[in-house]
């Protein structure tokens, strides 16, 4: 059974970090239809498979903190610069997975561009490298992240050089961006212990 999450419309979200949708923006959209990953591109293995409307991630390879070096992930079909991007996903007991946002298809999206940090971290003290984090470069303000298994409701707002963390409802970073303002958006798939699962992925370009 689904775990019931409050939802934040987009509008919500662009209010509570400060942002106002500009005339023209676009529509949401949805990256996941819960069928298949025809929206997505399997970049350096894993096993990708959808499962009761959910993008299931398990036995991923060669994750490194080498910025030259990519395991595997999910790549998005285009490349996004000023969005919103909601998702829900969930963790296995000692998971660990990421968002990627504004990244190149070579070397490490990590690096290229940013890994919005998903563990299995219920508790723990925020650090560069816990749920919310932009992996190695900023800590979250708070660790939101609910314990393994159940659903967290991720939503990342990058506007200009502002990048926004959202988790379960409540702004938990900001961070003013200094690596690239457009990219591709990602879903990794960590190590053959880690089983995280994505549903509900949605974009608004701004």
């Amino acid at each position: 059974m689904k775990s019931l999450i409050a939802w934040i419309p987009l509008t919500a979200a662009l209010a509570f970090c400060g942002c106002h949708s500009p005339s023209g923006s676009s529509a949401s959209v949805s990256l996941f239809n819960g069928k298949d990953i025809k929206n997505w591109v399997k970049m350096h293995g894993g096993d990708w498979t959808v499962e009761n409307g959910e993008i299931v991630a398990r036995n991923g390879i060669d994750w490194s903190t080498n910025p030259k070096k990519s395991g595997s992930w999910l790549c998005s079909r285009e490349e996004y610069s000023d969005f919103i991007l909601e998702l829900e996903y969930s963790v296995n007991t000692k998971g660990n997975s990421g968002v990627f946002i504004r990244s190149r298809l070579d070397e490490n999206p990590a690096f290229t561009g940013h890994e919005v940090q998903i563990l299995d971290d219920h508790g723990r003290t925020p650090a560069v490298w816990t749920t919310g984090a932009l992996y190695d470069v900023k800590a979250p303000s708070k660790n939101l992240s609910k314990p393994a298994g159940e659903w967290n409701h991720l939503t990342i707002i990058c506007k200009g050089r502002e990048i926004t963390t959202m988790l379960n409802g409540e702004e938990i970073l900001r961070y003013n961006e200094s690596r690239r303002l457009s990219g591709y958006i990602g879903l990794q798939n960590h190590d053959d212990k880690a089983v995280t699962r994505f549903r509900n992925i949605q974009v608004q370009r701004l």
